[in-house]
């Protein structure tokens, strides 16, 4: 080769490895930016999840003083008869139950009958709580000190009871205890970095936690204070702000108030966190073009022979392909995520809130003939909604696989869709089954997933079972079903499918890793068995593909 020539080839190799560099530090960049929209949508998304935690948790509860408010005792104004009543009531456990007229209580459930108890007059926000039962007919207090508990600071929710003449009578109230607040925030299962709290509708803090632990008051910031008190007391509203919280670390705040209870929901994430994925991309890039300067000194004075450039070019090119395919994986189960994340927290919102509508309208229109029973079924309607939104919601979004293992998290999976749909479940996976790769983990986890939802939206089955087993050099799942099979297959043959992208997308998760799919279908149940090379012990590397017919396959056939 002409020695003028070697120099022009290496510097072409250096500019087409210049160029796959840009582009893959591109993709990156657009990646870590996707990340650090995805974590403050997730943040705001935390927000409302638990701002729709607090309203359920408040339908729940008018629900019961509803019921309470049409016993006969109290229409008769049997006072005693009405706490004999209340105390039977099953309530959690650190609440209790009060009746008031408009002087005071009237009954405690806290106190025998007949004792002295408090009068309106004894709290100095007694006006502004009596005008908020009267003109909405229920309303939630902030947070405020018991006149008969010492020590506990209580929040309280109270329904408006009418007259033969239509005035309000008496009102009912409960209270809603601290232990309950912290079990609503446990469930958010938040990063230990995170905080959230519930803020009052006159801005002063109601519960609290850092993480998956209840903390002391965390103070609101004046900056989301200032907000809300911008956009109005009895507005909904929601949205996001940085700020720096009372430890002096900036913070993204994300938040949103109720309509109906006038609480605000607010999750707090330190902006290292929010911003970590930018960072970390940018001094990659950097390294990496540091890397990319040296290399090219070297190659520009060493002329590497033509083969060798065109090898290593074929190598890096073949790599970018792997990465780029692995990064569309990430993309596609972030956008799994979001579509969950969006019916739970956005669809779920709009049918409470329907919900709670309906109750007053059920108040307003209770004179009229029929009105009672159409808001009942309308509630009805509300109830099953939301309990299908549910499972499919538990459908798409994946459990915590990375940390707890994929056998815990199947089981964690299995039951919690058992116990949405009303289905009976065996399972028998083995311990190793952790030991494999985290990619395939989840693409088997993945294939469950998908199985499942085909049984619940297609088979009629009464019940499920998820085997899992190693031989020698494959793992092999099953998944089952008694459900009456595909439509036109026969038993024993395996159908072809006319389920959407359900099946193909499992069968392109096994090929990923050399497997296969292969379904058993009848009148009375239908088979998905998975297919992977894969060893017990080893994390790296996946053994040669064999024969799919092999007799261990047959066996589980």
């Amino acid at each position: 080769m002409s020695p003028d020539l070697r120099p022009r080839i290496a510097l072409s190799f250096l500019g087409l490895v210049a160029l796959a560099c840009a582009i893959a530090a591109a993709l990156l960049l657009s990646q870590a930016v996707e990340e650090r929209r995805s974590i403050r949508e997730r943040t705001l998304s935390a927000a409302i999840a638990l701002s729709n935690d607090f309203d359920q948790e408040v339908a729940g509860v008018n629900n019961l003083l509803k019921g309470l408010s049409t016993s006969p005792t109290l229409l008769s104004d049997d006072i005693k008869g009405f706490y004999d009543q209340l105390k039977r009531t099953p309530i959690p456990q650190g609440t209790w139950l009060i009746l008031q007229d408009l002087e005071g209580q009237v009954a405690n459930t806290l106190m025998p009958f007949g004792a002295a108890l408090p009068k309106h007059r004894d709290f100095p926000t007694y006006p502004d709580a009596l005008n908020r039962v009267r003109e909405r007919g229920w309303t939630v207090s902030g947070r405020m000190a018991s006149r008969l508990k010492a020590g506990a600071a209580i929040v309280a929710l109270s329904l408006r009871v009418d007259g033969p003449d239509g005035a309000m009578k008496y009102f009912i109230t409960t209270i809603l205890s601290d232990a309950r607040f912290a079990s609503i925030l446990g469930d958010q299962r938040l990063p230990s970095p995170w905080s959230a709290m519930i803020i009052d509708r006159y801005l002063r803090p109601i519960a609290s936690s850092r993480g998956s632990d209840q903390a002391d008051a965390v103070p609101a910031l004046a900056a989301l204070t200032a907000r809300l008190s911008d956009a109005g007391a009895d507005s909904e509203v929601q949205g996001m702000l940085e700020s720096v919280d009372d430890r002096g670390t900036p913070v993204l705040v994300a938040f949103r108030r109720s309509g109906s209870t006038n609480w605000t929901s607010a999750i707090q994430v330190p902006l290292s966190l929010v911003d970590a994925p930018v960072r970390g991309v940018l001094w990659q890039i950097s390294g990496e073009a540091a890397l990319l300067l040296i290399v090219s000194g070297v190659a520009a004075f060493a002329m590497a022979r033509p083969i060798n450039a065109l090898s290593r070019l074929a190598t890096s090119a073949k790599q970018e392909v792997g990465d780029l395919s692995t990064q569309l994986l990430g993309l596609q189960e972030d956008e799994r995520q979001r579509i969950a994340r969006e019916l739970h927290d956005s669809t779920t919102h709009h049918l409470v809130a329907a919900s709670l509508g309906v109750m007053r309208l059920e108040r307003r229109l209770g004179a009229l003939p029929d009105a009672k029973k159409i808001c009942e079924e309308i509630e009805a309607s509300h109830a099953n909604a939301l309990m299908e939104l549910r499972v499919f919601t538990y459908l798409l979004h994946p459990p915590e696989l990375a940390h707890d293992g994929l056998k815990a998290t199947i089981q964690e999976f299995l039951g919690g869709f058992a116990r949405r749909t009303g289905l009976s479940f065996t399972i028998r996976v083995p311990d190793e089954i952790d030991e494999i790769p985290h990619d395939l983990q989840r693409s088997i986890l993945r294939i469950v997933q998908e199985a499942l939802t085909n049984v619940h939206r297609h088979a009629d089955a009464s019940r499920i079972g998820v085997v899992a087993r190693f031989t020698p050099s494959h793992l092999l799942v099953r998944i089952e079903d008694d459900g009456h099979g595909l439509a036109g297959a026969d038993t024993g043959v395996e159908p072809t499918p006319r389920m959407g992208v359900g099946i193909p997308g499992m069968r392109a998760r096994l090929r990923q890793f050399d497997g296969e799919l292969r379904i058993k279908s009848g009148p009375y149940g239908t088979t998905v068995l998975a297919w992977v090379p894969a060893k017990i012990g080893t994390r790296v590397a996946f053994p040669a593909r064999a024969p799919f017919r092999s007799a261990a396959l047959r066996e589980v056939l």
